[in-house]
């Protein structure tokens, strides 16, 4: 018999913010439990229509709060979503959903269960027909790639030098980490500055690739450009305290909330609080999301 309280979710690193959107996903149950389903309690805000398909998931729901209009994609049927009501995409189908008038709160139910670690993307969802980027690594001219502004990790020289014998003796082993600008038909950096600057200063290293680097493209937007940054880069040199705190305000003025810095940054709810305070910025005191239940660890 398994009892899950749903203050107990965000210890358990259950409740998941996605972007665009804004709407919250309380995971009760997921595949690690072994009951073969997923419960989720999601809560939509009035932000427009939404555009979801889980091709390889049912999905039903039931809504317990608000309404929301829903449409069939293919067919441009429309169902009036009210409290007391369910409705089951037994089909897979490609849909929308529109909270009207406030937010509108849905207990949804999966099968097969979710992971935990999916992603809503346009068009479909939860990761379906999902590939790793490493498996689709490309090669573009250097002089199409540029580094980011907020990047807080740093390499010493001494290091940068060795990863110019390293590359040099061993060639490319990981590609970088890019975003495709195609306003300005640009790779910009996300993760491997350092890979990125050894191939544009390294004459040798340079002549030998043929000017070309070795890239994975991610489809993110800006805050989600800054996290990945950050995640891939935490666990190794050291970080820029002034850089890190100057994209904590960069993302709190982009209107992302203490909960969704937290889950994509991999901060804790006090380091944040630090990083907060060294910003000396009242700006970033303006809301607080976090209620007592969702207390760091001592």
């Amino acid at each position: 018999m398994k009892v899950i309280a749903g203050a107990e979710l965000d210890a358990m690193n259950r409740v998941m913010e996605f972007t665009p959107g804004g709407f919250l996903s309380h995971r009760f149950l997921l595949a690690e439990d072994g009951l073969g389903i997923t419960v989720t309690r999601t809560v939509i805000p009035p932000k427009g229509p939404q555009r979801w398909q889980y091709p390889t998931r049912i999905e039903a729901c039931y809504c317990v709060s608000g309404e929301g209009e829903l449409v069939n994609v293919a067919t441009g049927e429309r169902h009036q979503i009210r409290p007391d009501t369910v409705y089951a995409l037994e089909k897979n189908e490609e849909h929308t959903f529109e909270a009207i008038g406030g937010p509108v709160t849905l207990i949804c139910m999966f099968t097969p269960a979710l992971e935990g670690n999916e992603a809503h993307k346009p068009g479909h969802s939860y990761g379906d027909n999902h590939r790793s980027p490493v498996y689709d690594v490309r090669s573009v001219p250097i002089d199409k790639v540029t580094a980011n502004d907020y990047n807080p990790n740093s390499v010493a020289p001494p290091e940068m030098e060795l990863l110019e014998t390293s590359i040099w003796e061993d060639g490319y082993t990981q590609p970088v980490v890019t975003v495709y600008d195609k306003e300005s038909d640009q790779y910009i950096v996300v993760d491997g500055f350092h890979r990125f600057l050894t191939l544009r200063n390294s004459q040798r290293i340079r002549e030998r690739e043929g000017g070309m680097l070795p890239v994975v493209v991610l489809d993110k937007d800006m805050s989600d450009r800054m996290a990945s940054t950050i995640r891939h880069n935490r666990a190794r040199g050291s970080h820029n305290i002034e850089l890190m705190s100057q994209i904590v305000t960069e993302l709190v003025e982009m209107g992302k909330g203490d909960r969704w810095i937290c889950q994509h940054i991999g901060m804790s709810p006090d380091e944040l609080l630090r990083m907060k305070q060294i910003t000396g910025l009242a700006s970033l005191f303006a809301t607080k999301e976090f209620s007592q239940a969702w207390e760091p660890e001592a």
